[in-house]
């Protein structure tokens, strides 16, 4: 059997849930070694959509592929273009997870996240708060710190406020409570792999080496990649296919000690 690398537009969790939305879905093969199915869920960079979205491009190619081989179905789920988690698409994701494990045999001890920029962040946000959901997550540059990150770039403060219905004036507490840094307790249970390039101007690469170092002090399993000389580009994955797919699918249920790499 042939990877088709076509994803099909399908309705989930099903039509006629209040919750559902249109999401790219790219199936797994049928069976894999008789074991029930996998979900990655890819969250997109702002202004993305379910019709536009990271992982979409060539330097994930690779990762496409093998998680169809290993029995995973691949998710984009349409959020909104700048949703930056907010309660409404944090209930969208609860539904199409509840959705998938009931209605296509996806196993709730395999359910992970892959997120790019505004997708990384949001997965962590998610991952934060819905303790036990999530077995694993990769974040590519991810803000990990919005209150720092409301100084370093402005004009991204006000559409992550406006988000979550709060006046940039008013939204340091809204920052504080978003920001995963804050918060790396949660991730005690969930294997965090995060990408940055030293290079990133729109999302600093502090905010990852920053997070990582905090994830190790507090013993949750974390493992960073620093690229040098790449931005905020889609290119930066294309090295770490393997490993982020190895991650996702199995070597996150084995990781017991903090690794970082730059």
């Amino acid at each position: 059997m042939t990877f088709p690398d076509k994803p099909e537009y399908l309705i989930f969790p099903r039509n006629g849930d209040p919750t559902s939305v249109e999401c790219a879905a790219y199936p797994p093969r049928v069976s894999v070694n008789g074991k029930s199915a996998g979900i990655v869920l890819h969250l997109y960079g702002s202004n993305g959509s379910a019709h536009l979205y990271n992982m979409m491009r060539e330097p994930y190619a690779m990762a496409r592929r093998l998680l169809w081989e290993r029995g995973y179905w691949l998710l984009i789920p349409e959020l909104g273009p700048t949703h930056w988690m907010n309660d409404k698409a944090a209930k969208t994701l609860d539904a199409i997870i509840e959705g998938m494990i009931r209605d296509h045999g996806v196993d709730p001890a395999r359910v992970n996240i892959l997120g790019t920029s505004m997708g990384g962040s949001s997965g962590l946000i998610y991952a934060m708060r819905h303790p036990g959901r999530v077995r694993a997550i990769c974040a590519v540059f991810p803000t990990t710190d919005f209150e720092q990150w409301a100084k370093e770039t402005p004009q991204y403060s006000t559409v992550v406020a406006n988000a979550h219905g709060v006046e940039v004036k008013e939204a340091t507490s809204l920052f504080q409570a978003l920001s995963p840094i804050n918060h790396p307790e949660s991730f005690k249970n969930v294997p965090v792999l995060l990408i940055h390039g030293d290079s990133d101007s729109i999302v600093p690469p502090h905010h990852s080496r920053d997070f990582s170092a905090s994830l190790e002090q507090h013993g949750c399993p974390v493992t960073y990649r620093e690229v040098q000389g790449i931005g905020h580009e889609d290119s930066i994955v294309e090295p770490f296919q393997q490993e982020i797919v190895d991650f996702l699918t199995n070597s996150a249920a084995t990781l017991d000690t903090p690794t970082t790499t730059r």
